[in-house]
């Protein structure tokens, strides 16, 4: 027994090492043949060890077959007790994804490797449903019994018939109604005996009986003609008779005549043919091809060759867990009564599917593209530029449309995808332990150095933006959600990441790409329960993109309040006023706009801030004082420019740190040649320069140094 179980243990060390053997394969190493060795030993025969140093100059051991193990020093696996082997590793500055790995040429053939192009397609999808013809619930009435009593006569005998609104359908006596049409006999009666009483308390109450006596009557079935003829004959009649409250088929009979009926006793059914509902059963994955309001067309067997078209009216909620279907009901127009309940239709939709390709069709991608981890899709797309490299991107899809994924966000037109071997690269991945479809989480180090400083207000704002859409979320308002993750991603595809070293600019690209997936699928979230698992994630990947980017505190912020955010408006637009008359050197203008702006500034009231924030302005105001000082001093262009320095300076720090209520962003604008290339600051609305500075000598001189608000 002993020697099978070693038997077995031999085996199973076989198969591991042979897999070991295979992805290691499947890797490349740079400037290296493809690995294949398994042990510490043979690896550092075969590599350098400095392909296996990270930042700091060590080396980090992992086990092939679970890359997720990484340990400082060599040993073996504590999962399988497989050797570790030095983790590859790669200078992040040769690669334009964290999520990039290169085979040889050998590694692609055995992976078997396909990539189709990324194209614009009207796809064709063909949705099948199958259902039947029901009675429009919201068209079928019930007869009933207002009071108790017997059926004398009923004028329609059995089910099937066909009636007309208004139509007499049933004869019925009844005590309580006889007793009812004496009351109102009474009152109209003692009416008529008190009309010239001299006590107005007395005739009103007969009048107000009477007006009672007949509310009685009607509340027990009696129409107002009925009621009417008995006031006016005096008499009671014996029998009452219903009458057909709208047109249509009886669909039920549930009494005979000289049976008794108590009060609410239904007497017929009534259904009105002329609208139908057909309910159809539609699969779950075909449903993102239904819509409210659409047309549908449909089949019946008692018409062959005739179509019928029906709109969609409702869609059921809840998905039948035997078949995976869902409840499609189409209101159907019936005038000819052509279409009977109960009656088997089927429907078939093409949607799409045009001879060629439109410039707005969407984007597709093949079916076997994606790998799908059931809230996220990860596809790998070839570098036209390196061969054998293939970067892996998380992207949103559309709905499937036959063999093809529509492409929501992550692709562009004419990019490679593998359609075949996509597994085998993502493992490849997960071996040297980079972010994969099994292994989203990988997180590069922090980003060291300075950051460039457009790049960091820009962050900076975006996570003032993130705070807002974190309490949005907590009101769980999907209207205002929905905005709110809009707004986010529409300020994210503004942050250009381009100035970045190598390394931060492959983990901006891979958190922007996070970011921006999940505020595309926050937008659309349809209830507060996906949209709490939708912010959880995102939380996550900002925590992740602040950890890599971290950012040097500007300055406390204080937050002014709004009348004085309105107020420091009001001089800024006299301020940008200023710089656009020295932008073309328009002396004159400009004094009076430094006048305009002295005398805004003189109104904005500062009693409303706190402090510190009191103190800000104090600051700012100084500096802008001293330039308008020098600016009504000057005797010419050159002096008020000198003057419009300080002036931009304080107006900077005071929308910084206070805010200020405008529409639109504010930039801060630097000139490295102004002033002896001391270099100076101004503020614009735009990126587009204008330099106030030098005017049209050199109007475009200059470069976007931080966006002071969004």
């Amino acid at each position: 027994m002993s020697r099978f179980k070693n038997s077995r243990l031999i085996i199973a060390i076989a198969v591991v090492s042979l897999a070991a053997f295979t992805a290691g394969y499947l890797v490349k190493s740079t400037g290296n043949p493809a690995a294949t060795a398994i042990s510490p030993a043979e690896t550092t025969e075969e590599h350098d060890l400095e392909a296996h140093l990270d930042e700091k100059g060590s080396v980090t051991w992992t086990c092939s077959m679970h890359p997720q193990i990484q340990l400082p020093e060599p040993g073996n696996c504590p999962i399988c007790f497989m050797e570790l082997i030095p983790l590859q590793r790669k200078d992040e500055g040769e690669r334009t994804s964290i999520r990039e790995i290169t085979l040889t040429e050998g590694a692609r053939k055995l992976a078997g490797i396909n990539v189709e192009k990324v194209k614009r397609l009207d796809v064709a999808v063909e949705t099948r449903m199958a259902g039947k013809v029901d009675y429009d619930e919201t068209r079928v009435r019930t007869i009933t019994a207002w009071a108790g009593g017997r059926v004398d006569t009923m004028y329609v005998d059995y089910t099937g018939s066909l009636v007309r609104k208004g139509q007499a359908m049933v004869s019925i006596y009844s005590p309580e109604l006889l007793t009812a049409q004496a009351e109102l006999i009474q009152a109209i009666k003692a009416v008529g005996d008190l009309k010239n009483s001299n006590l107005d308390l007395v005739r009103n109450s007969a009048v107000r009986t009477e007006e009672a006596a007949r509310e009685k009557l009607r509340l027990l079935g009696l129409t107002r003609a009925q009621i009417d003829r008995v006031a006016r004959e005096g008499k009671a009649a014996e029998h009452i008779t219903l009458y057909a409250p709208q047109g249509g088929v009886v669909t039920s009979k549930d009494v005979n005549e000289g049976q008794y009926v108590k009060t609410g006793s239904s007497i017929y059914s009534i259904a009105d043919l002329t609208t139908l509902w057909v309910i159809l059963e539609a699969y779950e994955s075909d449903l993102p091809w239904v819509d409210l309001g659409q047309q549908v067309e449909f089949q019946t067997e008692a018409y062959p060759g005739k179509t019928f078209t029906g709109t969609v009216v409702y869609i059921d909620p809840i998905v039948n867990e035997k078949t995976r279907t869902v409840r499609v009901r189409l209101s159907v127009p019936n005038k000819d009564g052509s279409l009977k309940p109960g009656m088997l239709v089927r429907s078939t939709q093409r949607h799409g599917g045009k001879d060629r390709a439109a410039a707005d069709s969407p984007l597709v991608i093949p079916a076997s593209a994606p790998l799908i981890t059931g809230k996220r899709a990860v596809v790998y797309v070839a570098n036209p530029d390196k061969e054998g490299t293939y970067e892996g991107r998380e992207v949103v899809l559309g709905a499937k449309a036959g063999n093809y994924y529509i492409v929501r966000n992550g692709l562009k037109e004419g990019e490679m995808v593998v359609t075949k071997g996509n597994f085998k690269i993502d493992s490849a991945l997960q071996i040297v332990a980079r972010p994969s479809m099994m292994n989203p989480s990988a997180a590069p180090a922090p980003t060291t150095g300075e950051l460039p400083r457009l790049f960091a207000s820009k962050l900076r704002l975006l996570g003032d933006l993130f705070e807002k859409l974190a309490d949005d979320v907590q009101t769980q308002d999907l209207k205002r959600t929905h905005l709110a993750f809009g707004e986010f991603n529409k300020e994210l595809r503004l942050i250009d990441g381009s100035e970045l070293d190598s390394a931060a600019f492959l983990k901006w690209k891979e958190y922007s790409m996070l970011l921006s997936n999940d505020a595309i699928l926050g937008a659309e979230a349809r209830d507060a329960g996906r949209l709490g698992e939708i912010f959880t994630e995102m939380k996550a990947h900002y925590a992740g993109l602040r950890a890599a980017f971290p950012l040097e505190e500007a300055g406390a912020r204080h937050d002014a309040p709004e009348i004085f955010q309105r107020q420091l408006a009001v001089a800024f637009a006299s301020y940008e006023s200023l710089g656009d008359a020295l932008a073309v050197d328009d002396a004159d203008a400009a004094t009076k706009a430094a006048a305009n702006l002295a005398g805004a500034l003189q109104l904005v009231n500062a009693a409303s801030l706190d402090g510190p924030s009191h103190n800000v302005w104090t600051s700012a105001l100084a500096a802008m004082t001293d330039g308008l000082t020098a600016i009504r001093e000057a005797g010419d262009i050159v002096g008020i420019r000198t003057g419009f320095y300080p002036v931009s300076t304080g107006m900077a720090e005071a929308v910084l740190k206070l805010g200020i209520t405008t529409d639109g962003p504010l930039f801060e604008i630097f000139c490295p040649m102004a002033f002896d290339y001391e270099g100076a600051v101004w503020l614009q609305r735009d990126e587009d320069v204008r330099n106030p500075y030098f005017g049209a000598a050199m109007s475009t001189c200059g470069e976007t140094n931080r966006q002071l608000k969004r």
